[in-house]
This record gives C-alpha cells, sequence and structure tokens, in this order.
C-alpha cells in the first residue's frame, strides 16, 4: 500500500489545467492599490490553487497570500496570532529581519493585549521604505474579548488610514502607498461596525469554499492516498474522481485530504469514497444501514411492524415499500443526489391516534435496535419564527448561541437515527425551508457554521391534514369517514395533502421533495379497537402485578362492559382507548389498591348498582380463587 504523503508536498503532476484563482484573490489584488485595511473571512484555513505557477499546485492560505503582495511588490510579510506571536513569512528576505529590528519590531513577540497591537499596526504603518503587509489572525478572538483599548486599536486603525501620506521612496514606487493590514477573522460582523461599515478605505472579503473544478483537481492529487483501483474501462479513475469531487460538496480540500488520509489508513479504495466520505461526516466505521442484521431483521419486518400497530396493514406496506428502498440505498437512485439526501422520507398522514407515532418508533426499533434513536419534534411548538433558533441555533450575540440548535445537536450526536416532524402543517414557514434544504441537499448549516449531514438519516413527517373538509353541515365537517373503504380515504387525503402544500403553505417544492411517499392511515376498525384494547389492559395488570405485587382478576362481564366503554367512539383512535382505560379502570383502581397488600388479589366486577347503572366495583378475592383474566 502506498505511504501517505506529507501534507506539505502535495503530487503536482497531475494537478488539472483548471487555473481560475480563488475569487478573493482577484478581489484582494484588485483592491490593493486603493484600500490598505482588509478583513479577510470565511474559508481561510484551506488550500488553494496556485494562480501564479501551475507547477506549485495547491497552496496554503499564507503562501496564496504571500504569492499576491509579493506581486505588488510588497516585500515583507508578517504574521501575528495570539500562539505563536510575530514572524516573517519564511519565503521573506532573511535580511530584512535587521530592517524589523531597526523599527523595534520584534519577531516572536505575542501582543498580547489590544494597545500592544496598536504599537505594531504603528510601527508597521510607518515602515516607508520596505513595503510591508501585516495580517493579524484570529481577530474575532480578539474582538470578542472586549478588553480594554480595542476601541483605540481599531480606532488608531481607522483613522491613520485616512491621513495623507507622502510617496515611498523610488526604489519601492511600485507597491500601494500605504502598508496593508489584513484582519483574519471568522465573520466581518466580529468587527465594530463602525470601523467595518461604510469605511471606503477597508474592504470585506470572503474566501469561498472550493469549486467543483478545484475539488476535482485536487482530488487527481490524492490519487496516491489510495490503494491502485483496477480500472476496466476508460476513463473510470476519471468517474471515480467526479464522484470524489461532487460529494464533497461544501467541503474544504483540506477535508477531502483527510478523507483520503481516512481511506488510506481503513485500507479502501477510490471505489468506495462514498463509504469513506460517510465515515468522515459521521464518524462511525459501522453503517447500519449496510448490517446483514437489518437486511435479516427487513425479511421479517411486517411481523414486526404489526405486533406493535395494529389495523393499519396497507400503511405498513407502504412504508416497507419505502424502507427497502432505503436499506438496499436505492432512494433517490433516479436522481443525481442519492449521495447526500436522506435514507428516505416518509409522511404519515390520517386521523389522530391510529399509530402513526407509534409507527415511527417501531420503524425506529426495526432499523437501528432502539427507539431512542428517534428523535421527535412537535411542531405545534415551531409556530413562531422566533422558535427556529430553536432548531438551528441561535444567531451571533444572541443568549444561546454556543448551545447550537437542537436539530443540529441530535445529528451531531446520532447521524444514523430517524428524526419525526409531529404536525408538519403547524411549522413556521421559515422551518419548512429548513426541511426543503434537508430534503434537496441533505444538510443544513447552523447559526455557528457547523455543517450537518442528514445522508444517514431517515425523515419522517407526520400529519392529519384532509382529515376535515370546508363544509361543517356534511358529516360533522369531516372529509373521511371511518365507513369510507381504504383507496376512498387515501385518494382524499393525497388530494388534500397536495393542496394543502401548493395552496395553503405555498411549498409545492417540498411536496415535490417528499413524492409519492404520502403513508395514508386507516381509521382504526373494531377488530383492531378489539386488539388495542386487549394489549393495554395487559399491559396494565402487569404494571401491578410487578410494581405492587398484587394479582388482579375480572369477570367476563366487566371485561366485556369496559370493552365497550373504551371503544365506542372510533374517531379517537388507539389513544382514545388508552384514555378511556385510564378514566374507567386505572383511576378507581388506584384507589382500591390502597387498601391492598403484597400478595393480595383485587377482582374487577360489574356492580349494577340501585339506579341501574353499571360501574366497576373492586373488592378483595382469596389468592387461590383462580388466576387473573386479562
Amino acid at each position: 500500500m502506498n505511504k501517505p504523503l506529507p501534507h506539505h508536498a502535495l503530487p503536482r503532476e497531475h494537478v488539472s489545467e483548471h487555473r481560475a484563482a480563488p475569487a478573493w484573490y482577484e478581489e484582494f489584488g484588485s483592491s490593493l492599490t486603493v484600500r490598505s485595511q482588509f478583513v479577510l473571512s470565511g474559508n481561510t484555513r484551506d488550500l488553494y490553487v496556485s494562480p501564479t505557477d501551475p507547477q506549485q499546485g495547491f497552496l496554503s492560505f499564507e503562501q496564496t497570500l504571500w504569492r499576491l503582495v509579493h506581486g505588488r511588490d510588497i516585500h515583507a510579510l508578517l504574521l501575528h496570532d495570539p500562539v505563536d506571536g510575530l514572524r516573517l513569512h519564511s519565503e521573506c528576505d532573511p535580511r530584512l529581519k535587521r530592517v524589523l529590528q531597526s523599527h523595534e519590531i520584534i519577531l516572536g513577540n505575542v501582543a498580547e493585549t489590544p494597545q500592544q497591537i496598536t504599537e505594531l499596526w504603528r510601527k508597521v504603518a510607518e515602515m516607508r521604505l520596505i513595503p510591508t503587509a501585516l495580517v493579524i489572525d484570529y481577530s474575532s478572538h480578539l474582538a470578542r474579548n472586549d478588553a480594554p483599548g480595542l476601541t483605540d486599536l481599531f480606532l488608531t486603525a481607522h483613522k491613520q488610514s485616512r491621513i495623507p501620506v507622502p510617496p515611498r521612496p523610488k526604489a519601492a514606487a511600485r507597491a500601494p502607498l500605504r502598508n496593508p493590514t489584513i484582519w483574519v477573522a471568522d465573520r466581518a460582523a466580529d468587527l465594530p461596525d463602525w470601523f467595518v461599515v461604510g469605511n471606503d478605505d477597508l474592504r470585506e472579503i470572503v474566501a469561498e469554499l472550493p469549486t467543483l473544478e478545484d475539488r476535482f483537481a485536487f482530488a487527481r492529487t490524492l490519487l496516491p492516498h489510495f490503494p491502485p483501483h483496477p480500472a476496466r474501462r476508460a476513463g473510470e479513475i476519471d468517474n471515480l474522481l467526479e464522484t470524489f469531487a461532487l460529494q464533497c460538496d461544501r467541503h474544504t480540500l483540506v477535508a477531502m485530504r483527510a478523507i483520503a488520509d481516512m481511506a488510506h489508513a481503513e485500507g479502501l479504495g477510490l471505489d468506495r469514497i462514498t463509504d469513506v466520505i460517510a465515515m468522515y461526516r459521521t464518524g462511525a466505521r459501522r453503517n447500519p444501514w449496510k448490517s446483514p442484521v437489518l437486511k435479516s431483521r427487513m425479511r421479517n419486518a411486517r411481523d414486526i411492524l404489526t405486533a406493535r400497530v395494529k389495523g393499519q396493514d396497507s400503511a405498513i406496506d407502504k412504508t416497507l415499500d419505502i424502507l427497502m428502498r432505503s436499506v438496499t440505498g436505492l432512494s433517490g437512485a433516479q436522481t443525481g443526489h442519492r449521495q447526500t439526501r436522506p435514507r428516505g422520507v416518509l409522511l404519515f398522514a390520517g386521523p389522530t391516534g391510529v399509530g402513526k407515532t407509534e409507527l415511527a418508533k417501531s420503524v425506529t426499533e426495526l432499523l437501528f435496535g432502539d427507539e431512542t434513536a428517534c428523535h421527535r419534534f412537535d411542531m405545534s411548538e415551531f409556530m413562531e419564527e422566533a422558535s427556529v433558533t430553536r432548531l438551528i441555533g441561535a444567531p451571533p450575540g444572541h443568549p444561546g448561541h454556543d448551545r447550537g440548535g437542537e436539530l443540529i445537536n441530535a445529528i451531531h450526536k446520532r447521524p444514523f437515527s430517524v428524526f419525526l416532524f409531529d404536525e408538519i402543517e403547524k411549522a413556521h414557514p421559515r422551518i419548512l425551508d429548513t426541511f426543503l434544504q434537508i430534503l434537496d441537499e441533505g444538510r443544513i448549516t447552523d447559526s455557528r457554521g457547523a455543517t450537518a449531514y442528514f445522508s444517514e438519516a431517515l425523515i419522517i413527517f407526520t400529519s392529519n391534514i384532509g382529515m376535515f373538509g370546508s363544509r361543517r353541515e356534511n358529516n360533522m365537517g369531516m372529509n373521511v369517514m371511518p365507513s369510507d373503504p381504504h383507496n376512498v380515504v387515501e385518494q382524499k387525503i393525497n388530494k388534500a395533502v397536495q393542496d394543502h402544500f401548493r395552496f395553503e403553505l405555498k411549498r409545492p417544492e417540498l411536496m415535490n421533495r417528499i413524492g409519492h411517499n404520502v403513508v395514508v392511515f386507516d381509521f382504526i376498525d373494531r377488530a383492531a379497537q378489539g386488539v388495542i384494547f386487549s394489549t393495554i389492559l395487559k399491559r396494565v395488570f402487569s404494571v401491578v402485578t410487578i410494581e405492587q405485587e398484587i394479582d388482579l382478576r375480572i369477570t367476563d362481564e366487566a371485561r366485556a362492559e369496559l370493552e365497550h366503554l373504551c371503544t365506542q367512539d372510533v374517531f379517537d383512535g388507539g389513544r382514545g382507548i388508552g384514555n378511556r382505560i385510564e378514566t374507567h379502570l386505572i383511576n378507581p383502581m388506584s384507589r382500591a389498591l390502597f387498601f391492598c397488600e403484597p400478595g393480595d388479589t383485587l377482582e374487577i366486577a360489574l356492580d349494577r348498582g340501585a339506579t341501574g347503572r353499571s360501574r366497576l366495583a373492586f373488592h378483595p378475592a382469596p389468592a387461590s380463587s383462580g388466576p387473573s383474566r386479562r
């Protein structure tokens, strides 16, 4: 296997003919003759195409900056950061060190306070014989400290840059009139507004992420990091390099190099680049989506899901079709974004309380073996614009900015998971825009600049859209009824969902991303109601036995009456059955349990009373009188 190349010796022989200089390079160069202050932010810790010498390959930020200023007859590049202090760029003439000493500019010194940086700035500004550029790195950290003297620093730089200066000596006549200062910041907004905004002598420049052409050219230089690939067809290597470049959209070249290093360390070839990129993003070697255990479970998936979700056979079948595509990696196979978009997307629509949330949790357990891998967000809590910050984080300067957003934190913590967004129709329009970006690009960037990837997540929306029509005088305003066959319910709800996204939410593009993945749930029929009732009743009896060590026995008559009370309203679904069991059984039984001791048996019978009104009655019974009826 090839040894990984040292990071300072990138191969040059395969570099693409593409030689467009970075946009920030051109903007900086054109402004250098008329401005002396620059705030440079964005992608400033990366590698860049050498615009002057194709044989140089890709250069660091410092090297690129040196090529630029040196080409404008600036002979010294001084760089200061709070760790290494002041240093002279390595390619500058070493004899300049004596000149700097004569101006009392001491290399290696760390300017720890704004006053010291102000003094350094003054000394560099006064150097007329040797054109010099000063880079003040990590300016954002300096500005955030709000240390004494900070205002004086920027005020000095602001004022002095406007004072007329005499021409340079003839030896330096081609250089810019003033020695430029380059403030390298996370964001221009980190520096004082009064210094940046409206300052004609200052230029804000944002270094963008590398283009597709840059990424493709750089991918070629990384070929030696990968084991030899047995390409059988002409152009196969180029196709793999193109895949590498395409899937690294919004990544730096430094990140691409790290991905190549990871491939080398894991012994994975270029034909496995998609897996390596996923490993880099998630930090996980094992991909649950490719687990043989999951494939085995998927063969029995219908039995697993129907064991928890009752009376929704059609919804489960359609859900399984979508999950099969997700597990086999065929979701979005007809598009060009298959590797970046979420593994799958579903919209569960239908009556309330019929198992939409339960099916989402069951799907999570099926896929990842753990129901806690389901991140649930109730969109009724995200109806206001201010709630957007809860998902993606507060803007800089606002409370909670350092904590990030709930959605971003969840995907970073557990990239292989299910994201459940309940009642999507209630979400604020800005949150819908966030959903659109997730479904379209498979990623979002939070307010701190960190990118979260959803390419290994399953997205599930739920909605009650389509349950009610516009005319209240018909069927109590219901658009669908329990008596409607499934195909009618599906047709009505699908149309209502389409219309709602297009005309009410005005987000047809979001509906397009969801596509035909709308899963329509039925009302729970009588048979399913009975199964749900029995399941909940058994669960209640089991809890009492475990927690209180008291056995419960219910008569057939009492059980039949309780089931009738709890299943009489089909519109409330399975959740309504649970609520009625709590009202008619759990609440009165809790009072009776206070008069029982561990080991007792409590009998539940039907008491018709003197008025003829039936109610459940609870009586202690001998422990040997027979097993409990559940």
